[in-house]
């Protein structure tokens, strides 16, 4: 999928490759030793999030050819990465065993119990906030207990009665960290909403900073991670590596991670995951699971277009947005039914714009299609 690709950017999908196969040193020094926009490899690196897991890379096997200032340039953010995350990695111990004691299944994922699952380094995969799932049952007791740690709410009127669920909740402490917390309610990118009840049964464990943490099994973490990339359109490099990463890592079961896929109705965004994954990155996936996949025709063709905009800088229309949200669902009435959900179901900005009494909470289910059509059209 690299090919029409420039240099810069085929030797970022050389160094994020996973595994780094002895066939894919080669392939690095023949691109060192070619001519480089070195500002736009880093650039690039940085806007895909992956300049930390690169150093390393470009290090020991660049380090002659690699421009000084340019080398610096990824030291530094690999230092930035490394620095933040285990500050935020603390904040997240801290929270969990607090949600632990009151017994609240505050559930960490993403971030840094992804980075310990799938990269097994804190440091090389690059998170700016902390997010957290729970049945939205839980979410009051969340919500008290995170400000009682000294986070306030982004939109304290999401508590009121007649709120709608936005995309999730928010966060923030005053040194700026940010929180996002979902349930089954505000994932809605999920074709149908999610049983969180199977995924809290699965957890297991990671340590951070030498302490206990529960997260969702690796198989469960491959299905969200799924759904979030197919939600943001795949547009970030870091995205493909998490599922190349964590389908490769120790003890992967694919029998397992395929029927989550499929009791979650996500099969077709998992398929378009691991075929981005094994196509742009090399992950090594079974050969039953590689036929699976590729014969899911919508799933492979959506994987190539979406690889061919990998560094794409212009924005996707509207009618694109429309046609992929429709084919991340198999079958056609199937795929209708899921963008209709999608663009009827109120969210936080609905409930900014015009505040309906709790009688007439029906309403925003008939004013989002028109807000969002105003809002396109402008």
């Amino acid at each position: 999928m690299s090919a029409g690709l420039r240099p810069e950017h085929r030797l970022l999908l050389a160094c994020v490759g996973v595994p780094l196969k002895p066939d894919g040193r080669p392939q690095i020094g023949t691109l060192l030793q070619g001519t480089l926009d070195w500002q736009l490899v880093f650039e690039n690196a940085r806007a895909q999030r992956v300049a930390a897991l690169c150093y390393p890379v470009l290090q020991e096997l660049g380090g002659a050819v690699v421009p000084a200032e340019v080398l610096a340039a990824f030291r530094a953010e690999a230092m930035a990465t490394a620095a933040r995350n285990l500050q935020l990695a603390a904040k997240l111990v801290e929270i969990t065993g607090c949600a632990e004691a009151e017994k609240i299944p505050l559930i960490p994922y993403k971030g840094a119990v992804l980075a310990e699952m799938a990269y097994e380094s804190l440091g090389l995969r690059q998170f700016v906030d902390l997010d957290f799932i729970l049945p939205h049952r839980d979410l009051r007791a969340a919500w008290s207990l995170l400000e009682a740690l000294g986070y306030r709410p982004v939109s304290p009127a999401l508590a009121a009665p007649n709120a709608p669920v936005p995309g999730e909740y928010v966060f923030l402490s005053r040194e700026g960290v940010q929180i996002e917390v979902h349930t089954e309610l505000t994932l809605r990118h999920f074709p149908e909403p999610p049983d969180l009840e199977p995924l809290l049964a699965e957890r297991e464990e990671v340590t951070l900073a030498g302490r206990r943490v529960l997260t969702f099994s690796r198989e469960d973490t491959l299905t969200l991670l799924a759904v979030h990339g197919a939600k943001d359109f795949w547009a970030q490099l870091l995205w493909i590596c998490d599922i190349a990463r964590l389908v490769t890592a120790r003890g992967f079961d694919w029998g397992k991670a395929l029927n989550r896929a499929d009791q979650t109705s996500c099969r077709r965004m998992t398929n378009v995951a691991l075929f981005l994954a094994h196509e742009t990155l090399g992950a090594t996936t079974p050969e039953n699971v590689l036929r699976a996949v590729a014969a899911d025709a919508g799933a492979r063709e959506l994987a190539q277009w979406l690889a061919t905009r990998l560094f794409a800088s212009e924005a996707l229309g509207r009618r694109e947005q429309l046609r992929y949200r429709m084919r991340m669902v198999e079958g056609f009435w199937p795929g209708v039914r899921y963008v209709a959900r999608l663009a009827t179901t109120p969210a936080a900005d609905d409930w900014d714009k015009l505040r309906l009494p709790a009688p007439l909470g029906f309403a925003y289910f008939l004013l989002r299609p028109v807000r969002l059509l105003g809002r396109r059209k402008g």
